[in-house]
């Protein structure tokens, strides 16, 4: 299994010399498995290593494991973070279940421990927990990338047991006395996927020993597809957006797989997502004019050629009505649309400027900000000098020279410092005032997501 292990931090490049890792630690076999093994080769590695333990209350035995966690960290000379709640007397929120619940206050403590610590999250996922995953997702219904499974990587969080079985992470503590605890709770089939773990699997077994690994296999061509038709959605999304919406002859081009996966990402960016909607839109692109209420804010349309999305409410808002605050490298969901405004470095810059021909016009001289930023509509006397134009005009008066139709106009997105300032424009970019110049030491890119 070690072998398997260093494998599969090589085959997804999981870490570099350097790196500061934190281990996600629950006493569990497999977290205690995964840090035994990154304390064994964290100096063949190169990097520095910390655990970290959230105890979440829930259970007579939380406070048992804590202790035992501490304890072994201590023993092998590791840095451990904990940090204890008491779920059973918080307000759960509406509409998580317990586990859901418990999920997302974990990950939200490793995050932020991560961040301020410059560091990724190793978690100890299995091929296990990966099969149980597909069959879930099967079982209530997927799509492509819910036949992925849990990806090796994410963000800064790595899996470097993905490619092994609970089995062999059982057989790795035996033989290497590392100690840990056994969580009841994964035995009683109160929760689904426990009942997939210890009804369905056994049974898949039954018909095939191998049957996990198999499954991985299958897990990883579709990752290669999926992989694959992201690309192909991603340029069909850059070749057929303008500002009058995305261009029908464009999209008819494509056969009907891409431009489904295309209309998916497009409705995921909406908040809307769902079959029916996919199939519908697909049958109205092939229509001169249709439109469909999708959800209760946003609104299709099919009109003179091209595909449009917006939300009604915004089409009849008062001036400037819809504001949200940014944060750097953080994603920000705003009138329907995701984006993030990231820091980068001049290399970033220089790199990725040759690959897009439009990146420099979307990057930003952060030296010239001192104030908050927001994301925000247009307001009356809104003005900006576009780079390539060096006039300074109105947002109106270009909207009106490129005659943008009404309700593009109110959707369309603005970043904003707090005195109002246009410091970009969705479909225009930076304004000269705040773009990237030979002087700039501090940058960072807004990108639509």
């Amino acid at each position: 299994m070690t072998d398997l292990f260093l494998q599969t931090i090589e085959e997804y490049r999981m870490i570099q010399q350097g790196d500061t890792v934190a281990v996600c630690l629950s006493g569990g076999a497999d977290s205690m498995a995964l840090f035994h093994l990154m304390c064994a080769y964290k100096d063949t590695l190169g990097i520095s290593l910390f655990a970290i333990h959230i105890n979440h209350g829930l259970r007579k035995e939380s406070d048992d494991e804590e202790e035992f966690i501490k304890a072994y960290c201590e023993k092998r000379g590791v840095e451990c973070i904990v940090r204890r709640l008491n779920m059973n007397s918080m307000q759960k929120p509406q509409g998580f279940s317990t586990e859901l619940w418990a999920r997302k206050l974990r990950y939200e403590f490793f995050e932020e421990t991560a961040k301020q610590r410059a560091a990724k999250l190793a978690t100890a996922h299995t091929l296990s927990d990966k099969c149980e995953t597909v069959i879930f997702n099967l079982a209530r219904g997927t799509n492509l990338k819910g036949m992925c499974g849990i990806p090796a990587v994410r963000g800064n969080i790595i899996r470097p047991l993905i490619n092994c079985t609970r089995r062999d992470i059982e057989e790795y503590c035996r033989r290497n006395s590392v100690p840990f605890v056994t969580d009841m709770s994964n035995f009683s089939d109160e929760y689904s996927r426990n009942k997939i773990r210890l009804k369905v699997i056994p049974v898949l077994k039954e018909v095939n020993q191998d049957s996990e690994r198999l499954i991985g296999s299958f897990t990883k061509e579709m990752e290669q597809i999926y992989t694959f038709l992201t690309q192909l959605s991603d340029t069909l999304f850059r070749n057929s957006v303008t500002l009058n919406g995305f261009d029908i002859a464009t999209i008819k081009k494509q056969d009907d797989v891409v431009i489904k996966f295309f209309l998916r990402n497009v409705l995921d960016r909406y908040g809307c997502l769902s079959r029916e909607n996919i199939e519908d839109i697909l049958e109205g692109i092939k229509r001169e004019s249709f439109s469909r209420q999708l959800s209760k804010d946003i609104l299709c349309e099919v009109k003179a050629g091209y595909l449009s999305f917006y939300r009604p409410k915004a089409y009849k808002r008062e001036n400037g009505g819809e504001k949200a605050a940014v944060a750097f490298d953080t994603e920000i969901f705003f009138m329907g649309k995701t984006f993030v405004v990231e820091k980068i470095s001049l290399e970033q810059l220089e790199k990725n400027k040759k690959i897009d021909k439009n990146y420099l016009n979307n990057c930003i001289d952060c030296d010239t900000i001192t104030d908050k930023l927001f994301l925000r509509t247009r307001k009356t006397g809104d003005t900006i000098t576009l780079n390539k134009r060096r006039v300074t005009k109105t947002v109106k008066k270009l909207f009106t020279e490129d005659k943008v139709p009404q309700r593009t106009r109110d959707n369309t997105v603005i970043l904003s410092d707090s005195a109002d300032n246009v410091i970009w424009l969705e479909n225009y970019g930076v304004n000269r005032h705040f773009a990237v110049t030979g002087k700039t030491a501090n940058i960072a890119v807004i990108r639509q997501r």
